[in-house]
């Protein structure tokens, strides 16, 4: 029989994970010291921008599924750190648009080489299963993933 408290206990310890100190920030920050500090959201947001420059916030959250004032706090540090510039659009004063700067497309280009070799390493470690296996693993990260955005507490 399965033990569904080890599994919740597995998935809190990979959120967990997740910190100041977890080897694929050290690994970044190895590369690109100005990138200390970030956040992985952070991370997400540089290379977001990266692959759409020029990117409204409203098109950034939905993209990433950030809420907007999440979004918003880390795209104030992000220009505060002079990671990429925002700028009004011209059409409706209300809404920015965000680009990177060249520090910016260096930290993003860094943790696009991270995202690569371990995506490639994650790939490599789910050939073990059958097919009917990565179905079911991809239907518990999705129910995971559900939970996390809309189970209320």
């Amino acid at each position: 029989m399965v033990n569904k408290d080890e599994i919740v206990s597995l998935y809190h310890h990979l959120l967990m994970l997740d910190n100041d100190t977890d080897k694929e920030k050290q690994w970044i920050e190895t590369r690109q010291p100005s990138a200390l500090g970030l956040s992985t959201i952070h991370f997400h947001i540089l290379s977001y921008l990266e692959r759409y420059p020029n990117s409204l916030a409203k098109e950034i959250a939905e993209d990433l599924g950030i809420l907007r004032g999440t979004l918003s706090k880390r795209l104030a540090v992000l220009e505060r750190r002079k990671m990429l510039v925002a700028y009004q659009d011209a059409a409706d004063a209300r809404s920015k648009h965000y680009r990177l700067t060249r520090l910016g497309e260096d930290v993003a280009k860094t943790h696009d080489q991270l995202l690569q070799m371990k995506n490639k390493m994650l790939k490599s470690h789910l050939n073990q299963f059958s097919e009917s296996e990565l179905e079911t693993i991809r239907q518990f990260l999705k129910t995971f993933n559900n939970a996390e955005q809309h189970d209320k507490y």
